[in-house]
């Protein structure tokens, strides 16, 4: 008898991929987490898209505002200040590195604008 599926397959799969420490998973092994790290991973997962969804809403209002009334210097510097703010939380949850020599995003963004403007004359 097949001990492939059935109510012991899982048994007889741990035993045969059964690894002396509990590192990370191995190419014969799959990848399995916890309830609480699934738990984590998912609020995670959560956290991401909603500080992604903030620098996008900022980073449109702030081309909105740059496009519509290049002249509010003020509005575009707060949006700006807080495009960048989103940024940097959305790069310290995904892990990259804070770096002293990284473009500001609202810079990036005033320079494609400007970019965007004098193609079109």
């Amino acid at each position: 008898m097949s001990t492939r599926n059935g109510p012991h397959a899982r048994a007889n799969a741990m035993e045969k991929s059964a690894a002396p420490s509990r590192g990370p998973a191995t190419a014969g092994t799959s990848a399995r987490y916890s309830r609480a790290e699934y738990a984590k991973v998912l609020a995670l997962q959560e956290e991401v898209a909603r500080a992604d969804a903030d620098y996008q809403r900022l980073r449109n209002a702030y081309l909105d505002v740059a496009q519509n009334e290049p002249s509010n210097e003020v509005g575009l510097a707060m949006i700006g200040a807080d495009m960048d703010r989103a940024h940097a939380r959305l790069q310290a949850l995904i892990g990259l590195p804070r770096l002293p020599f990284t473009h500001e995003p609202s810079s990036v963004a005033r320079r494609e604008l400007q970019r965007q403007a004098e193609e079109k004359h």
